[in-house]
């Protein structure tokens, strides 16, 4: 078996599985997530609290993660 008979691909197998999974299974943890924040509000309902604090809640971290999301680097955009 000569050099030229080993052939070394540029990504492992493993890679791309998992490349390929995590764009399939993304649509899923996000569906997740969204049920997750359902139940927590409903959980601070039953317990009590107004519709008004879990709600603000929400929006709150809402907005954090879809900053932190779409953040720039620091640098404001010039286009209109």
């Amino acid at each position: 078996m000569s050099a030229r008979d080993i052939r070394v691909s540029s990504l492992p197998t493993w890679a791309i599985w998992s490349i390929a999974a995590a764009a399939v299974l993304s649509p899923l943890f996000a569906f997740l997530m969204a049920i997750a924040v359902e139940i927590m509000i409903g959980a601070l309902m039953d317990a009590g609290m107004s519709v008004l604090l879990p709600l603000a809640v929400a929006s709150a971290l809402g907005w954090l993660l879809l900053r932190l999301r779409s953040h720039t680097g620091g640098k404001a955009s010039a286009r209109m």
